[in-house]
């Protein structure tokens, strides 16, 4: 069983690692998986070839069903007139409400089944269940694409939504009625409320939902950080642990209860009465995690194990796990695309792994250090391909963190819930002082989380490292001698090692970020980085910064910034200073004349001006605007203007310079020809003028602006202008990242970061040659 759910779901996941759906794709694997099937005339090496083969018919036909629901282009920016119901409980922000969204049957336009609408708007109510008439703007998936990003486009496509989008404020916006079914959903949401209502100042809010129902929303960025950091992220919402702790919970009551009469005189069995009790209770805990992977896992091992003892069978723990994975891998065929599946997969693989062999029984303390030790090290190689860092404090917090939680916290908030339902003031007493205690747990956390060194952030290595890490990872965990293990060790070292590739001395390599509308440049010379804006801050709270900038530079393995410039104030180019601050250090930071230094709360900083000057490894740097004069000048006008250059080429950025600097630049003879333009202002109608665009005469110009933004940004005119002077066109909008290395010999060909990586979910334009 476990070989042919393992083939099943290698076959899957080669499916979803595909660029194309061509059937140029599959036809070496399954060539390979008939030629050893015929080559081992084995019983078992048929079987897996079939299914690995199965597996890859499952997942592309999962997939091509999916992408017929994607949004079609021409519905793109137009308003349309959707009828659907509410399918997620909604998340409320300060600026609207966003939620999950399944349209049904339009006479008109063939819309996906399921969408992410936002309304903003503070005076809508929502809630789920409900049916609801909505005009609506639309877009096709589209997210940030980055080196050491996050894949919002994967997560997507994962789940089914086939569009984002907002409603229009519209008379014709209305609530139809409460639609019929959802019970599920309709319960949790239900739930969800009252414990709002019943700790509605409680910090702590979003971890008592989120132990409850699975509902994080109200789980603040800070409290993510203080999660992240310590390592006890996957306690924070139902997971298997928890799962597996609901199910001992009520199975030992059901043991129990073998001593009552009526047990005894239907002849039942303290297996058969622990079974009865135990696989209920953990399958309705499930469904209000919302049956997550993790969740799922959990709920199929403990059928099977309850079904065993209920049958008198012994089972195979292998059989057991593959089973699970098989059944997951079939319910949902996209289930490799979450990191969830591997890290919950992974981490009861490396438990088995671990105890398999093992004669004797340990003591239950040292039993458990040992697994803690063994579970963290075999998830270290998937959280650094997944996230690019591991918490150094993780293996201690969670020996505290782990038994609070399933033994204390989550029993206490399942009476919370239960005590709501039958007393709401009851209910709500009991939560208000568990959320006390969880305060209490939360600030010693979060001194944790505030010591020195409490999270590695490791470069992002190559597929062959971290393949031989997780050879070494498996030699460290199996019960093996101690050579074996340092063997293992060995084999880790490349990947944690690793150093990506750098520019020679006299070279420098510029990288434009996807950061959508907005500004962020990463500037690197031999032994020295430099940021140029930071991207644009956003009305959830987030930034750029933090999602893009810093994810990048630790990819990159850099620890440490030589300088930041601001070029001005607007939000798009300055909107993730303080989080830049905060998460790495900045030696010198250089700051427009419009750009407010309220948000820095430690660092030395100085306005840039005309004629600054520094090189850095025989690379230089200079400051080209703004003037004295231009303080007055309005914002854009008032931006940092700087050049790079080395024997082989230079860089202009621009900021959101205008044409007035842009003129007076040629005037002043500070500009000519130029290897590579950031286009002013996004690509707007303001900047890029004829003469400025003949003057600079570029091999490369790069456009940075969001996807469908509302400006029109890049000007179609803008852009053909610049290809009539046969400049290369690269926009973050189709490229994601790009970048481009300027060397004695010239100017790289540039690399765009959605081509290497791209997934057959996405719609990628393809560089154009002039």
């Amino acid at each position: 069983m476990l070989a042919i759910a393992i083939s099943f779901f290698l076959g899957d996941t080669w499916v979803q690692c595909l660029p194309t759906l061509t059937p140029l794709y599959f036809c070496a694997p399954i060539l390979l998986a008939t030629v050893a099937a015929a080559i081992f005339r084995n019983k078992t090496a048929i079987h897996c070839a079939l299914f690995f083969i199965a597996g890859i018919a499952w997942a592309t036909s999962h997939a091509w069903l999916q992408l017929q629901d994607d949004l079609r282009p021409e519905f793109e920016g137009k308003d349309i007139a959707v009828t659907g119901v509410v399918v997620s409980i909604p998340e409320y922000e300060s600026y609207g409400v966003k939620f999950l969204f399944a349209t049904e049957l339009q006479s008109t336009v063939t819309l996906p089944k399921e969408l992410q609408i936002t309304w903003y708007s503070q005076d809508v109510k929502i809630h789920a269940g409900e049916r609801w008439h909505l005009i609506v703007k639309l877009k096709r998936r589209h997210g940030f694409a980055n080196p050491g990003g996050f894949d919002y486009e994967g997560q997507l496509f994962r789940e089914g939504i086939g569009a984002t989008g907002y409603v229009r404020e519209s008379k014709d916006n209305h609530l139809v009625e409460i639609a019929a079914g959802h019970l599920i959903l309709k319960m949790r949401a239900a739930l969800a409320e009252r414990i709002s209502a019943a700790v509605p100042q409680s910090a702590m809010q979003g971890v008592i939902r989120g132990l409850a129902v699975g509902d994080q929303q109200a789980i603040t960025n800070e409290q993510w950080q203080v999660f992240s950091r310590t390592g006890i992220s996957h306690l924070i919402a139902i997971s298997g642990s928890h799962i597996g702790m609901v199910a001992l919970l009520f199975g030992w009551m059901g043991g129990g209860l073998i001593r009552i009469p009526a047990a005894q005189r239907w002849r039942l069995t303290r297996q058969d009465m622990q079974a009865a009790l135990g696989l209920p209770a953990a399958f309705a805990y499930s469904l209000l995690a919302g049956m997550s992977v993790p969740t799922q896992r959990t709920l199929i091992m403990l059928a099977i194990f309850f079904c065993a003892r209920m049958w008198r069978r012994e089972i195979n723990v292998w059989n057991s796990f593959g089973l699970a994975l098989l059944t997951v891998t079939v319910m949902d065929p996209f289930a490799s695309l979450a990191i969830g599946t591997w890290l919950s997969f992974g981490a009861v693989a490396v438990i088995l792994l671990n105890r398999n062999g093992r004669l004797g029984k340990e003591k239950w303390w040292r039993e458990f250090l040992v697994l803690q030790a063994v579970v963290t090290l075999g998830l270290v190689p998937l959280l650094i391909s997944a996230f690019g860092n591991v918490s150094l404090i993780s293996p201690w917090v969670n020996l505290v963190a782990i038994p609070v939680f399933t033994v204390l916290l989550v029993p206490a908030v399942l009476v919370g819930c239960v005590l709501l339902v039958v007393d709401a003031a009851l209910g709500s007493w009991w939560l208000q002082y568990l959320s006390m205690l969880m305060a209490f747990l939360y600030d010693g956390l979060r001194w944790a989380a505030s010591t020195p060194m409490t999270t590695f952030y490791f470069a992002q290595s190559s597929s062959w490292a971290l393949l031989l890490m997780c050879i070494g990872v498996l030699f460290i965990v199996l019960p093996q001698l101690w050579p074996m293990r340092l063997c293992g060790l060995l084999c880790c070292l490349p990947s944690l090692m690793w150093q990506p590739s750098k520019t020679g001395t006299g070279e420098f390599e510029l990288a434009a970020l996807d950061v959508g509308q907005g500004l962020s440049l990463v500037i690197r010379t031999a032994s020295h980085v430099m940021v140029y804006d930071t991207g644009p801050k956003f009305q959830s709270g987030s930034d750029t910064a933090s999602i893009v900038v810093l994810p990048y530079l630790r990819s990159l393995g850099i620890r440490q910034l030589d300088m930041v410039m601001i070029s001005h104030g607007d939000d798009d180019h300055a909107g993730g200073m303080s989080t830049l601050e905060q998460g790495m250090p900045v030696t010198k930071w250089l700051m427009g004349p419009s750009v407010n230094t309220d948000a820095l709360s430690r660092a030395a900083w100085m306005r840039c001006q005309r004629d600054q000057h520094w090189e850095w490894d025989g690379v230089q740097f200079d400051v080209l605007s703004p003037q004295s004069a231009d303080v007055d000048d309005g914002r854009n006008n008032t931006s940092c203007v700087l050049r790079i250059s080395n024997s082989g080429g230079s860089a202009l950025l621009m900021g959101d310079a205008e044409a007035p600097i842009e003129q007076r630049l040629i005037d002043q003879h500070q500009i000519a020809a130029t290897s590579i333009v950031v286009a002013g202002h996004h690509g707007s109608r303001t900047s890029s003028t004829p003469d400025f665009v003949n003057a600079v005469h570029a091999q490369h110009v790069i456009f940075s602006a969001g996807y469908l933004n509302r400006w029109g940004f890049p000007k179609a005119d803008v852009v053909n202008r610049w290809r009539a002077t046969d400049t290369h066109i690269n926009s973050t909008i189709d490229a994601g990242a790009v970048t481009l290395r300027v060397t004695s010999q010239g100017v790289s060909q540039p690399v765009w970061y959605r081509i290497p990586q791209r997934h057959y979910w996405q719609d990628i334009a393809q560089p154009q040659s002039n």
